[in-house]
């Protein structure tokens, strides 16, 4: 398929063409008019002064007659034709026969249309315009036959000759195109302007909030077509598309945030059934298993694998009560680059037997937070333990800890090498019980964000199959929004 030039998709370019064209058009068309009407209008002025020569010559010419050798004749219309600027001045017969004539002999064409007006019988003056090198007005009126004239020429004729006159038009014609030239040049001049601030303020009026939308667009493809009004508006289309989108995933998110709520609600009043219910029974039988071992013939072996099993089942109603029933955080300014500090020099011991590299970086000038300390402590346990599962050995655990841009909050950054998370089980990481472990509760990570979400920061997992995944956790810094909403409470008060 043959490429369409850049150029040619230009929104202005495509405006422009056709408003020239069509200007352009007008003005030929309008051109045309005024030519014509200034043509016309000359032509209408000599013929009206022609005309009025033309009945004074007429009126006095039976007085010239009477002169016979024709002197006053030849001397009235040399003289008329030297006043008037007439290119030739002449009289013929009723034959049309040159009898009198001011300058050269008349050529072929004007003897034709005399010849042509005497044998028509008809009185009227005739105009044509001669052709040739000058642009010539001729005039040709019949001299009737008169009863005075018949005392010399024959009654019966209907003319005894005509007048002919040519009046050179060209200097005058020229004059009235140069001053129509004029009048479009200056014309031209204005439209140029006019069109020149009529696309001025067509950029002022469409090309600004074009570029606002363009603006908006940036990093959209085909960035190259901003001016191209097709692509924009697919692009435009796409982007209204895709928000539509966001917001409909947004709203499932919300309306799976307030389920999940709801299934907190619930599970912190089953949790604390169960504890109350299940908790004090498992005391008992723990206080009896613990007596049974102090017996010489005890199997101490089985009776420990069965203290340390109701130790992970007592742990595990401990972990399902604080998850159902979390208590506030005891804020506190804390260094969260130090707690992680501390607790790497715990775990680089699990690290190494397992084989993998664990890398921490934290920034030297991080801010402290208001942050409860233990759970700040349990929230990173949990983050390590769940990366350093997930790699094999020779594999690397990454934390980062480092300020917001603005210097607002902190950022803790896990990402490990690990086998990664399919996108489905991405979709449900955070739900509770959920687990891909077989020896795992599916709470680790739903505390995590319970955790997050107290201290009114966010939690987001990024993970590819085969090339690991990271966990991002942004905590902001809530002291000036205390201190904001405390201003306010007291400016209430």
């Amino acid at each position: 398929m043959r490429r369409i030039p850049q150029y040619s998709r230009d929104w202005r370019i495509r405006t422009l063409v056709p408003v020239i064209a069509v200007n352009m058009l007008i003005f030929a068309l309008l051109y045309g008019v005024m030519y014509h009407f200034a043509v016309s209008n000359l032509v209408k002025t000599e013929r009206a002064a022609g005309s009025v020569l033309l009945d004074e010559i007429e009126l006095d010419f039976p007085d010239m007659m009477h002169d016979p050798s024709g002197t006053r004749v030849r001397a009235r219309m040399n003289r008329e034709a030297a006043v008037h600027n007439l290119a030739e001045f002449n009289i013929f017969d009723s034959i049309a026969r040159p009898v009198v004539t001011t300058y050269d002999v008349p050529p072929p064409e004007i003897v034709d249309a005399v010849r042509s007006m005497l044998s028509s019988r008809d009185g009227r003056t005739e105009w044509i315009i001669a052709p040739g090198n000058r642009t010539l007005l001729v005039a040709i009126r019949p001299l009737a036959n008169r009863p005075a004239c018949n005392e010399c020429h024959v009654r019966e004729l209907p003319h005894l000759g005509a007048l002919q006159m040519s009046i050179d038009m060209t200097s005058s014609l020229k004059a009235a195109v140069h001053n129509v030239r004029n009048r479009f040049a200056i014309a031209g001049v204005a439209w140029i302007g006019i069109l020149a601030l009529m696309f001025w303020a067509g950029g002022r009026v469409i090309g600004r909030p074009l570029r606002k939308i363009q603006d908006s667009l940036r990093g959209a493809p085909d960035a190259a077509d901003e001016q191209d009004l097709e692509a924009l508006a697919k692009r435009v289309h796409e982007r209204v598309w895709t928000t539509i989108e966001q917001q409909r995933t947004r709203e499932e998110d919300i309306a799976r945030h307030m389920a999940r709520a709801q299934q907190l609600a619930a599970l912190g009043e089953v949790a604390a059934g169960l504890t109350h219910e299940i908790k004090n029974p498992l005391a008992g039988v723990i206080a009896t298993l613990d007596i049974m071992r102090m017996e010489e013939d005890a199997d101490r072996e089985i009776l420990d694998q069965m203290l340390n099993e109701l130790a992970r089942v007592t742990g595990t109603l401990d972990t399902l009560l604080r998850f159902g029933r979390p208590q506030p955080p005891q804020r506190r300014e804390v260094d969260l680059g130090r707690v992680v500090r501390d607790l790497s020099t715990i775990f680089q011991a699990r690290f190494r037997r397992q084989g993998v590299e664990l890398q921490i970086q934290t920034d030297d000038e991080l801010l402290t937070l208001q942050l409860d300390a233990a759970m700040m402590a349990q929230l990173i346990v949990n983050l390590l333990t769940n990366a350093l599962q997930a790699t094999a050995r020779g594999g690397t655990v990454s934390v980062f800890v480092t300020p917001f841009p603005q210097r607002d909050g902190v950022a803790l950054v896990v990402a490990d090498t690990g086998i990664g998370i399919s996108s489905d089980n991405l979709l449900h990481i955070f739900d509770p019980f959920f687990t891909t472990k077989d020896d795992g509760t599916g709470l680790g990570l739903a505390i995590c964000r319970q955790i997050v979400t107290q201290h009114g920061g966010s939690i987001s997992i990024e993970s590819e199959i085969g090339k690991g995944t990271r966990v991002i956790v942004l905590l902001p810094d809530t002291r000036a929004k205390e201190l904001e909403e405390s201003h306010g409470v007291a400016a209430a008060g």
